[in-house]
């Protein structure tokens, strides 16, 4: 005689797969964006080497400087990028980052502890693979000449500094680097996942440049 499952065993066999799911499916999403921002920022930064170095090319010179890396009017600009919208200093806090817009428009970025930022204005762009770019000028005793500050993904959630928020320095020489040229020093993988979650050094940007670093020690794994 051949013997089957009864309903209520199968029941509670599609019961206990359902919890499982509900379980692991969220986990797995979550992996997958981080990877997708992972890539993203691998790849901005690839990209900002690669105008760095054919800026220094193009103008002959070697210290980026001397390019259009002197300020963010010159650098994010369709000579450079493929730019989908576009906000001037005064228009970047209320129309492209949108901290300082009001109702359902307003975005709050945070950091990996949960603390709520603010952060400067400064010119602005959106590219149509929508990644939010802001440049600003910083010489910082001429170890660098500017620092790129992003969200991979634009306004969309979760605006996380360490996720989708990214920031790091460029070198008169074209080069991308974490908050550790600064110091001249080598920073331990662990102390920049402590500063990038803590958000207590040297602010929100150069918070957000140790966590490029932590991802980039990590080979570009988001495991912090």
């Amino acid at each position: 005689m051949k013997k089957g499952f009864t309903l209520t065993e199968l029941l509670m066999a599609l019961t206990i797969v359902g919890v499982l799911a509900v379980l692991t499916i969220p986990i797995l999403m979550n992996n997958i964006h981080n990877r997708v921002f992972a890539n993203q920022v691998k790849n901005m930064a690839a990209t900002i080497e690669q105008l760095a170095q054919d800026e220094l090319i193009t103008h002959r010179t070697r210290d980026l400087s001397d390019t259009d890396f002197e300020s963010a009017t010159k650098l994010l600009t369709e000579n450079h990028f493929s730019i989908a919208k576009s906000c001037t200093s005064d228009e970047s806090l209320t129309k492209c980052w949108k901290t300082n817009a009001t109702g359902k428009d307003k975005v709050t970025y945070k950091s990996l502890n949960k603390a709520n930022y603010s952060f400067g204005a400064g010119r602005t762009i959106i590219l149509k693979n929508g990644v939010m770019i802001k440049y600003s000028n910083e010489s910082n005793d001429g170890k660098t000449v500017g620092f790129i500050f992003m969200d991979v993904n634009g306004n969309d959630k979760p605006n996380l500094l360490g996720r989708d928020v990214f920031g790091f320095y460029v070198t008169p020489k074209g080069h991308v680097a974490d908050s550790s040229i600064l110091s001249d020093t080598d920073i331990s993988i662990e102390t920049k996942v402590n500063n990038c979650k803590s958000n207590t050094t040297g602010g929100f940007g150069k918070s957000s440049a140790h966590c490029y670093g932590a991802l980039a020690d990590n080979g570009w794994k988001m495991d912090y």
